[in-house]
């Protein structure tokens, strides 16, 4: 069963958004403040959670799928963060990490997960379950989160470098 178009339905495309919009900067290699890491995870977070509340029929299987879902996005974003190249000002609390496309494909496919979404609310017609979108999301969500994360602890720990421009 899946609900009637509701704010919901729009929130979940403009969280998805700004998630896509606020990580570009960091895909394309440019400089910025250590605390803008967890601006694109939050609003991931907060789209998976909608989605999760958004499941009306839901189990204990369900809600078992969006839990591991998360978990293997964060373990596999937590590797990533850790093989990431980033350079570190100390002094200015400044992180680049060099070009990598995988956070734009994510914040892409959170974008795709809340049009999938919004299409079926509209609808009425489920174009893919609304648990399995919701699952979806926590895996993009727990990647970019402790991707963020393992970046951030590396950062504590590497030399610092001079970085301009953020």
């Amino acid at each position: 069963m899946i609900g009637p178009l509701s704010l919901s339905n729009v929130a979940t495309v403009v969280f998805a958004a700004i998630c896509l919009w606020t990580i570009a900067s960091q895909a394309r290699g440019s400089v910025v403040k250590m605390w803008r890491l967890a601006v694109p995870p939050s609003f991931a977070a907060v789209q998976a959670f909608v989605l999760l509340a958004g499941v009306f029929d839901a189990t204990i299987i369900s809600d078992t799928e969006w839990l591991a879902a998360a978990v293997a996005g964060g373990v596999i974003g937590r590797m990533r963060g850790w093989a990431l190249a980033i350079e570190v000002d100390q002094r200015r609390d400044l992180v680049r990490q060099h070009r990598s496309p995988d956070a734009l494909v994510t914040g892409a496919a959170l974008v795709m997960l809340a049009v999938i979404d919004f299409a079926a609310a509209a609808s009425q017609d489920p174009i893919i379950e609304p648990e399995h979108v919701a699952a979806a999301a926590a895996f993009c969500a727990g990647y970019l989160g402790c991707r963020a994360i393992a970046i951030a602890v590396r950062a504590g720990r590497l030399p610092h470098v001079e970085l301009h421009g953020a």
